[in-house]
């Protein structure tokens, strides 16, 4: 299984898979999305609603995915996990079916503080 950070960008109307975390056991990455989800404080998780674009941990397994976080990630979190790769989208701002193809990096799973 995968974790994949993906951004949905809300005025451009498309998702972006920003960063990947490769080969974890289904269980070991469920831990690890809820782990991520419990640290969102309340008052920080940006509003889908209104927020321009927001972040959030998927599970994916083969191509398919499996489930989603139950937590919008805020920008700090994102930064904090995979900081290259959402500085690179913050800068470019791509349309999203522009990048649809573009290799998702693989990060190591050190980068992800609670594994």
């Amino acid at each position: 299984m995968d974790i994949i950070l993906t951004v949905g960008d809300h005025e451009k109307n498309g998702f972006v898979a920003l960063a990947r975390w490769p080969g974890l056991a289904e269980a070991e990455a469920r831990q690890v999305i809820g782990r991520m989800d419990a640290q969102v404080i309340p008052d920080a998780e940006p509003d889908n609603a209104t927020a321009a674009f927001a972040f959030i941990l998927d599970l994916w397994d083969r191509g398919d995915l499996i489930d989603t976080g139950k937590r919008l990630l805020p920008l700090q979190d994102a930064m904090r996990i995979a900081q290259e790769p959402v500085s690179r989208w913050l800068s470019e701002r791509p349309e999203p079916d522009d990048v649809l193809h573009r290799a998702v990096p693989a990060l190591p799973r050190s980068s992800l503080p609670l594994v």
